[in-house]
């Protein structure tokens, strides 16, 4: 009769950890299909809801390299700056070159003022010697890009010690 007690005895012990593991694999069911759905709407804002400087600023780093950068983002869990190749690689601000890092934060100030001249608030845009660390070809590129921001009504001020920048 002891045998029978000790078998009943652990068999109620087996289904209690069965129940126990079911009920752990299910919180584990749970937590995955959370964590999917997690990953895709930080994915999804990370893609598609970048707030309007960055994607505005994406557009003039597009212009500015000649379609080597395309967009200018942020990721949802981290205070950083990335900037993404053609091919889509992400890079961080950190491995751009000195004159790369010049056209992204030109593009910044130009999406900034652009935002808040729709806002009703015009501010001069004041550049100085910002093509200093840009070849001949990137400062072409530069010049046409702040000249059609001008005609589009932004105030453009440029200054420079370069006559070269200065005849464009």
């Amino acid at each position: 009769a002891a045998a029978d007690t000790s078998l009943a005895r652990k068999q109620l012990e087996l289904d209690t950890v069965d129940e126990q593991l079911n009920a752990k694999r299910e919180a584990w069911r749970e937590r995955a299909t959370v964590g999917l759905l997690l990953d895709h709407i930080r994915d999804e804002y990370e893609q598609f809801r970048q707030p309007e400087t960055l994607r505005e600023a994406s557009k003039y780093m597009a212009q500015l390299t000649s379609g080597k950068y395309a967009r200018i983002w942020t990721p949802l869990a981290n205070d950083i700056l990335l900037v993404d190749t053609h091919d889509g690689k992400s890079l961080p601000v950190e491995v751009l070159s000195r004159g790369t890092r010049e056209q992204l934060f030109v593009s910044l100030r130009l999406a900034l003022v652009a935002a808040y001249a729709r806002r009703g608030i015009h501010l001069p845009m004041l550049l100085d010697d910002v093509f200093v660390n840009f070849d001949a070809g990137r400062t072409k590129i530069a010049v046409d890009v702040l000249r059609e921001f001008a005609r589009d009504g932004h105030q453009l001020l440029v200054f420079t010690c370069h006559e070269h920048v200065w005849r464009m």
